[in-house]
């Protein structure tokens, strides 16, 4: 396999495994060891683990000690793939269960994953659980499968965990709506004597024990009540003392309370200096904003849940970038999960979603039938973003191919006048609409087409396209139907010898990462499919808050980015 071959491979693996691509599954697509530390050596891949690796265009993902240790277990199959229970089998839990929710601070070493069989493991670095582990106690977190927040309470007791930071974990999960203490005391009432309580302790009150260990009690008491003007520097962690309020950083700061508001919410119209101020308030201060009370007063739990298909080969990640941005500046976490099944059975678990309070507002890719979204969604605040199909295909504006007409007049003003599209597969819209501007541009412009290959999105099919043409077919340029493609095209000349783009220029689409370090850099189109994904974002946030629905127009969509394989014949 050539190094674009190897490359291609690692790529398609890691696009839904975080960037992370493991020496088992390499294997599987014919790639040998010794060319992954070629990669390594070049600064392509980067060793993250053991057998693990990382594609240096992708960053570097967020628990990436977590991610690798889970790829770890059952190391030969995609994360697509991998299954929760039988043999390779494993689940995010415990204190690492904490973090990827995002609850009780930073995680402790190792990494910590409960298994259904038994094995060992020779990594000092994590440890295996076991336990039998329901569906019902496994929920998807950014990919993972992780124990729910009431499961992860009951392992943390079953393993003795520090009081304090077991109630930490349960005081921000109830703050952020992720779970209900009254729902939850009866499955830890049996842990009460272990932490010194009395055998007959409920469930409730070893909650609020915990939670007091941690600084953090569930129902205020009155010995932590003392006068607001006795808040200083490092107050709200003081015993005794009372968390500060808004009214206080306003005070101390010299603002209104209001734009302390504004800046809570990372306002980027704020002056400098008054943002300084308020930053040196808050750390005074140590300002922290009562997301319990802020749950308890609103019934929300800030979280949005963004809907994928539960199998594909395809995660849209620019976009979901622009749309977890857009959350997190309004002060939303979001989770990204795969829903199994059709639009009707995707709408019922969409429905629960809501109606358990796990989420405030949800995001979905794919259809959910009659749940349309927006604001034909009734009571619901769901939004349901319309450019892909149920398998996650391209459609409506993502679909759109008058692109490939601005491709053809830009070639033409360099002198190019005979042409050859290899398409995309036709099962997808995208793929048609492509073909169909390309034909009628050809027409219109009064250009030359030498036909139009058949292919299936893959660089197999580009490459064999450039193998098969005649040398004396009089093509100048070829317009691929994406980056995949173009890149088998150019490897097909590059092998005949024909120079690119002296002898022919090259056009892809979709502006791929590797694009940029291919030789010749790759010429292709540009979509933004991270306003795409934050327009829409924005679009549920004006509909949690009952706020009119902002235009979801995206200026420039498509953009023509000319690079190395393209350029003016040289004949």
């Amino acid at each position: 396999m050539t190094q674009a071959d190897v490359l291609r491979a690692l790529d398609a693996r890691a696009t839904d495994q975080w960037g992370l691509v493991t020496t088992a599954q390499a294997k599987l697509d014919g790639v040998q060891g010794v060319q992954l530390l070629r990669l390594e050596r070049s600064g392509a891949l980067e060793s993250v683990g053991h057998g693990v690796y990382r594609l240096a265009v992708s960053p570097p993902p967020e628990h990436l000690r977590i991610k690798v240790a889970w790829l770890r277990l059952d190391p030969g199959t995609p994360a697509r793939d991998r299954r929760t229970d039988g043999p390779g089998a494993g689940v995010v839990s415990h204190a690492s269960a904490c973090a990827v929710h995002g609850l009780g601070g930073r995680p402790a070493d190792p990494v910590e994953l409960t298994v259904s069989s038994r094995r060992t493991t020779r990594d000092g670095t994590v440890v295996l659980h076991r336990a039998a582990m329901d569906a019902e106690d496994i929920t998807v977190v950014d990919g993972l499968p992780v124990t729910t927040v009431p499961r992860t309470v009951v392992d943390l007791l079953e393993a003795r965990t520090d009081a304090a930071r077991t109630g930490t974990f349960v005081a921000e999960a109830a703050a952020r709506g992720l779970v209900r203490v009254d729902d939850l005391a009866p499955r830890v009432a049996g842990f009460a004597g272990a932490y010194g309580l009395r055998e007959e302790a409920s469930g409730a009150e070893l909650l609020e024990f915990l939670c007091e260990q941690a600084g953090r009690p569930l129902r205020a008491g009155k010995a932590g009540r003392s006068a607001a003007k006795d808040a200083g520097p490092g107050a709200a962690s003081t015993p005794g003392r009372k968390r500060p309020t808004i009214w206080e950083v306003a005070e101390r700061a010299g603002v209104s309370h209001q734009t302390v508001s504004r800046f809570l919410k990372s306002d980027s119209g704020m002056k400098p200096a008054t943002r300084a101020r308020i930053e040196r308030a808050v750390a005074e201060l140590d300002y922290r904003p009562n997301l319990m009370a802020r749950s308890m007063r609103t019934q929300r739990s800030h979280r949005i849940t963004i809907v994928l298909p539960e199998l594909s080969g395809f995660v849209p990640i620019p976009l979901l970038r622009g749309a977890s941005a857009a959350a997190h500046e309004a002060g939303y976490m979001t989770d990204v999960v795969g829903l199994e099944g059709g639009e009707s059975r995707r709408a019922r678990s969409v429905l629960s979603l809501l109606e358990t309070r796990q989420a405030d507002g949800v995001l979905s890719l794919v259809p959910l039938g009659d749940l349309a979204g927006g604001r034909g969604a009734g009571q619901w605040p769901v939004v349901v973003l319309g450019e892909y199909d149920d398998k996650l295909q391209s459609r409506g504006r993502l679909a759109d191919g008058r692109p490939a007409e601005e491709i053809l007049r830009h070639l033409a003003d360099q002198g190019h006048r005979r042409f050859l599209h290899v398409a995309g597969s036709q099962d997808w819209a995208s793929a048609r609409n492509r073909r169909a501007v390309y034909v009628e541009a050809i027409e219109r412009l009064g250009l030359e087409s030498y036909g139009v290959v058949d292919g299936d999105w893959s660089v197999r099919s580009g490459y064999e396209a450039a193998r098969d043409l005649p040398a004396d077919s009089g093509v100048t340029a070829v317009l691929a139907a994406n980056d995949y493609v173009a890149l088998g095209v150019l490897r097909g000349f590059q092998d005949r010898g024909v120079r690119v783009p002296e002898e022919m220029s090259v056009f892809g689409w979709d502006d791929e990462e590797f694009t940029r370090y291919f030789s010749p850099t790759i010429s292709t189109v540009h979509i933004d499919k991270e306003e795409v994904g934050r327009q829409s974002m924005l679009s549920l946030l004006a509909l949690l808050r009952g706020e009119p629905e902002p235009k979801s127009e995206v200026a420039d969509l498509f953009r023509l980015v000319p690079r190395g394989s393209s350029g003016p014949i040289d004949r």
